[in-house]
């Protein structure tokens, strides 16, 4: 079953905490960038792992979206201002998409 992603988004405050508002819109668009690599074949569960590598102005953010069925992974990498290392869950239940870090799984 390909899910749709497209039921009223939310965000957990770790999340809200951790990611400035772009990064959030950015991932939200990662999900629609895999819907069409994978022909609308979703998982419910989106796995972002995000890492900051360099110093200074060449600071660079590294993102890897995956998901299990079916397999897909993408990767984006873009400059950044600030520090940011975590793992990012998004979840489609039907009704509802929630992003959350990992540990507020």
């Amino acid at each position: 079953m390909g899910y749709k992603f497209d039921g009223k988004k939310y965000v957990t405050k770790g999340i809200t905490d951790t990611l400035p508002p772009d990064v959030q819109l950015f991932l939200f668009m990662c999900v629609e960038i895999m819907h069409g690599k994978t022909a609308g074949q979703l998982d419910y569960l989106q796995v972002f792992k995000i890492d900051t590598t360099g110093e200074g102005d060449g600071r660079m953010l590294h993102i890897r979206h995956e998901q299990e069925q079916p397999d897909a992974k993408m990767d984006y990498v873009f400059p950044v201002d600030e520090e940011i290392n975590c793992k990012v869950y998004i979840i489609d239940d039907i009704d509802h998409v929630t992003m959350l870090l990992a540990e507020e799984y």
